[in-house]
């Protein structure tokens, strides 16, 4: 009877076991999946990842729809960089429901306010006109954001971001930009946790190239795509892209 009540146990324990690393496996494979398209050129791959992740029944608690926020904020910036503003607006109706719905629940979060921000500034984008009944709320999203967690590397990317892409008269100011995202690299080179399967590593160090370029600093530019290379050699957008065109701007001058 001993041993019969001892491979039960076992068997109950090896089955507990076996849901938790297949639970934990699921959880890291979306993280992963949707990193290795992005540093392999491959963010349109995102949309069949984010409708796959929508779909599965073990991503509908709190920490999912967090997480589905920050996909749908790095996609639809693509959609916007790549003129797709059709499809930018089909997820803007998705994600901006589902930042409101965050932010109604957990309104001192700083991530979530800095998200909220970056939503409505991408509703903006696609629509220009909105700019007079949406940018107040934005800015005070933005500002709100960096002062709950000011040393937040994600909460510095997504504030740099209103900064950067905003007309001067919202509140736009691309100097204020480069200091917040230099701010964020500055973290995320403290925390190798925090680099771990994290795109928006890279996103930032391609971003401050680009903030370089727009300030008319092509030896900066050029040494932050350098930075992005010898980490991510292989990364399209900066190997074929911005490096060549920094040589020939730096060529030129």
């Amino acid at each position: 009877m001993f041993k019969i009540r001892e491979h039960i146990y076992l068997f109950i324990i090896a089955v507990i076991c076996s849901f938790v690393t297949t639970v934990s496996a699921n959880e890291s494979s979306y993280k992963e999946n949707f990193y290795n398209l992005f540093i392999s050129g491959n963010v349109s791959k995102w949309d069949n990842l984010i409708t796959q992740f929508e779909s599965d029944n073990t991503k509908k608690d709190e920490s999912a729809k967090f997480e589905l926020l920050e996909y749908y904020y790095g996609y639809i910036g693509h959609l916007i960089d790549i003129k797709n503003e059709d499809r930018a607006e089909e997820y803007l109706k998705k994600a901006v429901p589902l930042a409101e719905e965050l932010v109604n629940k957990y309104p001192n979060n700083a991530l979530l306010r800095g998200y909220n921000a970056n939503i409505i500034g991408f509703q903006i984008a696609v629509s220009p006109l909105r700019a007079a009944t949406l940018a107040r709320g934005m800015m005070k999203d933005a500002k709100l954001s960096i002062t709950l967690a000011p040393n937040d590397a994600i909460v510095n990317i997504l504030s740099g971001n209103i900064f950067l892409y905003m007309p001067d008269f919202i509140g736009g100011d691309t100097k204020k930009s480069l200091l917040q995202y230099k701010k964020a690299l500055a973290e995320f080179e403290a925390d190798e946790k925090l680099r771990e399967n994290n795109w928006m590593y890279l996103q930032l160090m391609v971003t401050i190239g680009i903030v370089y370029e727009k300030l008319e600093n092509y030896a900066e530019a050029k040494n932050m795509y350098e930075k992005a290379l010898k980490i991510y050699p292989n990364y399209p957008h900066v190997r074929d892209k911005k490096y060549p065109n920094i040589l020939k701007k730096i060529e030129k001058k």
